[in-house]
């Protein structure tokens, strides 16, 4: 398969997963059948009430629009991920109201601290404010994978730095350290779904250290532990939409790290050799299923390359949001893989 498959595959099912999963976001996977009369694996017009409400087929939310703005400077840094680039990226997303209306308060806090606007915090008194362990951090990140192939330490290193100036807690920083890892295991020609899974779990485990070390430490599951659980749901074999509902029932596909990474593992090890079934499953698992389809979309298309991920998705996406994903990947490619 060549590079540049894999990387545009990234792109595009992050892409698609948001841009599906926005749509869904918030409902149940019962609501969702239901009220779409069947799953939903196409882009339509979001219903209003989501918070994608008054969209086109086809928008994306802060989590495909957050890691499309990190992986273009990515994609012009050669490498070198410091401090500066990693807020930049965000302070550039945040100039684009179409997308930052979606950040979530953690992401919104950060982005003003960075403007140098005081935002008094309610909860400063706290020993642990537990809620700041979001997904948040994992949605952006998919593409330090992408520059790191093959390089699991060297993505996690990077994956730390680009969470701090937003997400600077252990468990955070652990979930992004999964997404990142995995997609940098799944840019190698020989990757299987084994490799990509493992590699998650490293960066999942180191990324816990190196965040209690470089940032503040939480007091939440572990992500690592129930990564480890949802993948051995995920291999039960229970049938697509059966796997979904016991992933959902005991893993959760919340806002909190703790639930939405795990589950993408336990959806990856659920659909091997089928990026957009996996997408899917994320987009109708319910909760928050534009963060979880689009981290998911993101680590599917890495390994399988567009595969069977419709590629008529590619120019509402594009049109609607303003967006070149082609170019994107043209510019990772040549800068990474040439």
């Amino acid at each position: 398969m060549e590079k540049y498959d894999k990387v545009f595959g990234s792109i595009l099912g992050a892409a698609v997963g948001d841009a599906m999963g926005g749509i869904t976001e918030t409902r149940s996977a019962e609501m969702i059948k239901d009220f779409f009369h069947g799953y939903v694996d196409d882009l339509i017009t979001p219903p209003d009430d989501c918070f994608i409400r008054g969209c086109q087929p086809g928008n994306v939310t802060d989590d495909f629009s957050l890691a499309y703005f990190t992986a273009i400077e990515l994609s012009r840094c050669a490498g070198k991920v410091d401090n500066n680039l990693a807020k930049k990226a965000v302070l550039t997303w945040s100039e684009y109201p179409e997308f930052f209306r979606f950040a979530g308060p953690t992401t919104q806090a950060a982005v003003m601290r960075m403007k140098g606007i005081d935002v008094p915090y309610k909860n400063a008194y706290l020993a642990c404010d537990n809620m700041k362990a979001t997904n948040g951090s994992g949605m952006k990140i998919f593409g330090v994978g992408l520059i790191n192939p093959g390089n699991l330490d060297k993505a996690v290193e990077d994956a730390v730095t680009i969470c701090m100036p937003t997400h600077p807690n252990n468990v955070a920083i652990s979930g992004a350290c999964a997404i990142a890892a995995a997609v940098a295991k799944a840019m190698e020609d020989d990757a299987t779904l084994d490799d990509v899974i493992d590699a998650g779990l490293y960066g999942a485990h180191k990324g816990f250290i190196i965040g209690s070390k470089k940032g503040f430490s939480l007091a939440t599951p572990s992500v690592e532990k129930r990564m480890r659980l949802a993948v051995e749901i995920g291999k039960r074999g229970m049938g697509w939409e059966e796997t979904m509902l016991e992933l959902r029932d005991i893993i959760g596909a919340g806002l909190a790290a703790a639930e939405a990474i795990p589950c993408v593992f336990g959806i990856l090890a659920a659909n091997p050799n089928d990026a957009f079934g996996a997408i899917k499953m994320g987009v109708n698992i319910g909760d928050d299923t534009d963060t979880v389809a689009t981290m998911v979309g993101a680590i599917v298309g890495a390994l399988y390359g567009t595969s069977n991920i419709p590629l008529k998705f590619l120019k509402p996406i594009n049109e609607v949001n303003k967006f070149d994903l082609e170019r994107l990947a043209h510019d990772i490619t040549g800068a990474y893989y040439a």
